[in-house]
């Protein structure tokens, strides 16, 4: 009889890679997916540290899952992930129901890391383990994606991992690493892989993707590698993240103007508009070559997306520092912004400073940010109004993806509309409603365009213009999602 495996996952989109090749490699040692953790006989947090929310929400979680752990004795519990690394075998004494503590660089080998707490278990040993070791470039081996089999369109490829700039906010560097670049030709592999598959977009992940390569004197740069992506066959669609603004390169500038496979769609990570508080985060960037840096992309892809990051209230900010960092904001006007209130992370050199802005005073400063982000985002989505768009349809959009037979309902033409969502080339979510019943089968992975009827405060809605042709793998795809 087959074991199910629930895994809970934090965080970033390198997470969600991670969980995903977790839930691979657990398959091949018998070990079946379930959605529910009642239900299973492992449960792994895959956990995030990047900000302090993370790691409390994961705390609860583990103190929820206490009961099952009582119900069921067999039940083996896990954390993995950028916490298991910062608090290794603390981690056993704050939560004496957890089994296994195993970093991002394990998550290989955790079939056997699971087999061995239960062999442990059986011979009367501790059956707890941890095993958070990093590994440099000559330790460590990027495990090997699988075909997926859920017929999805999207997808993500992890290009390289851990990051160089030790920021001093940041604990990445400690918690997944020194920067280590997946070989192009096993990206490109990949990503071929993907297309097979009916994967028509890809996202090339990596804590700082802009330099990738640099690890590796054989390896091509950033850019070179996204035009090897883009001579997959199938393939209609690139993205990436995260970048550093330090790393974004002239080639790389130049990939959005001619390279018509890149989306318009760049985050770029700022964190202040303050020169003073950048030197204090070791930043090392000055705004105006930001701003220009800004420019030339939009000189090269004039409908992209800026989005950013931004930090308030990290230590010694004046008022005149968060001043700046608005100034920044409607000078540059990004699409979206990820907001947040400092907080510091242990081993990292701001922990070492006195957080001295108060609470009140950063949550004021986070307000008036995402205030006026709010005003320059829906000027920005206003521009959408009555435009025609090209999008990606992905699926039946979450108001109609809500019951099992939500699908096959729609599919047999009983009840509502097939409601379908896509993306545009900047990543706005797009709902489209049909009176094609059988669009939940076969608009998925398709290009269409759209012409939008209704802007909301971070979504599109249209009526379908035209229809793409399928791709060319779309049979394997429709193959493993679900239809009537």
């Amino acid at each position: 009889m087959s074991r199910h495996v629930y895994v809970e996952t934090m965080g970033c989109q390198m997470n969600v890679y991670d969980s995903e090749r977790m839930l691979e490699s657990l398959g091949r040692a018998g070990y079946e997916s379930s959605d529910r953790p009642d239900n299973a006989d492992l449960i792994i947090i895959n956990t995030c540290s990047v900000r302090d929310k993370s790691e409390h929400k994961m705390i609860s979680l583990l103190g929820k899952l206490r009961a099952l752990k009582q119900h069921n004795p067999e039940l083996v519990l896990a954390v993995s992930g950028c916490v298991a690394t910062q608090e290794g075998e603390k981690l056993l004494k704050r939560a004496p129901q957890l089994d296994l503590v195993l970093g991002p660089d394990q998550i290989g080998k955790v079939g056997d890391l699971v087999a061995e707490v239960r062999r442990e278990r059986q011979d009367g040993g501790p059956a707890r383990l941890v095993d958070t070791e990093l590994f440099g470039k000559k330790g460590y081996d990027f495990v090997r994606a699988e075909p997926p089999t859920d017929g999805r369109v999207t997808s993500f490829v992890t290009v390289m991992k851990g990051c160089n700039k030790f920021c001093s906010f940041c604990i990445v560097p400690t918690t997944r690493g020194r920067e280590v670049s997946k070989r192009s030709d096993e990206v490109v592999a990949e990503v071929r892989m993907l297309a097979e598959t009916g994967v028509r977009e890809v996202t090339l992940l990596g804590q700082n993707v802009n330099s990738y390569g640099k690890d590796r004197r054989e390896e091509v740069d950033f850019a070179a590698l996204i035009r090897a992506v883009a001579e997959v066959d199938g393939i209609e669609r690139i993205r990436f993240t995260t970048s550093h603004p330090m790393d974004c390169s002239d080639a790389l500038i130049d990939a959005f103007a001619d390279v018509p496979k890149l989306m318009p769609f760049f985050h770029l990570p700022i964190q202040s508009g303050s020169e003073r508080v950048l030197r204090m985060m070791r930043r090392r960037t000055v705004i105006e070559d930001y701003v220009a840096r800004v420019d030339r992309l939009r000189a090269a892809k004039p409908d992209i997306a800026m989005t950013t990051d931004i930090i308030v209230g990290f230590p010694g900010e004046t008022e005149a520092d968060f001043e700046a960092t608005m100034q920044l904001l409607a000078r540059v006007r990004y699409a979206s912004i990820f907001s947040f209130g400092y907080s510091p992370r242990p081993g990292t050199a701001a922990a070492r400073i006195e957080d001295d802005i108060p609470e009140v005073e950063k949550r004021r400063r986070l307000h008036a940010v995402q205030a006026l982000q709010n005003q320059i985002t829906a000027e920005w989505m206003a521009g959408f109004e009555g435009a025609e768009i090209e999008v990606l349809f992905e699926g039946a959009s979450t108001a109609h993806a809500r019951g099992p037979d939500s699908a096959a309902t729609m599919a047999r033409g009983v009840g509502q509309k097939p409601q379908l969502m896509g993306r545009t080339p900047q990543n706005l979510k797009v709902n489209v409603e049909t009176d094609d019943f059988y669009a939940l089968r076969d608009w998925p992975g398709r290009l269409g365009r759209v012409r939008v009827s209704h802007v909301g405060r971070h979504s599109l809605s249209g009526s379908l213009l035209e229809l793409g042709p399928a791709g060319p793998f779309a049979e394997a795809a429709l193959r493993h999602r679900f239809v009537a």
